[in-house]
């Protein structure tokens, strides 16, 4: 939608296309004037880790690894039995 011109506007206007020495702020839609830190940023980051570190997380994680490990090696030995089973039954 157009811009709501008042009628100082209209008799001074100010175009974009002539030659000025001050850069001009270009805004894009929806952009916000809110900067972001640097130093916010990299204390969200730190604390995020800290959270990521603790033990709870470790001891989850482990069990969680043990139980797999655990599935797995079950997995292999009762393949192992079936193949066994299968090449003494089997007649040649």
């Amino acid at each position: 939608m157009a811009e709501q011109r008042t009628r100082k506007n209209k008799e001074t206007p100010h175009y974009g296309f002539l030659v000025s020495w001050q850069p001009s702020t270009s805004t894009v839609k929806g952009e916000s004037k809110i900067s972001l830190d640097s130093k916010n940023s990299k204390t969200m980051h730190a604390k995020s880790a800290d959270i990521l570190a603790q033990d709870i997380n470790s001891r989850s994680i482990k069990k969680d690894i043990i139980k797999s490990l655990i599935l797995v090696s079950l997995m292999f030995t009762l393949e192992l039995v079936i193949y066994l089973a299968w090449n003494k039954f089997q007649v040649k």
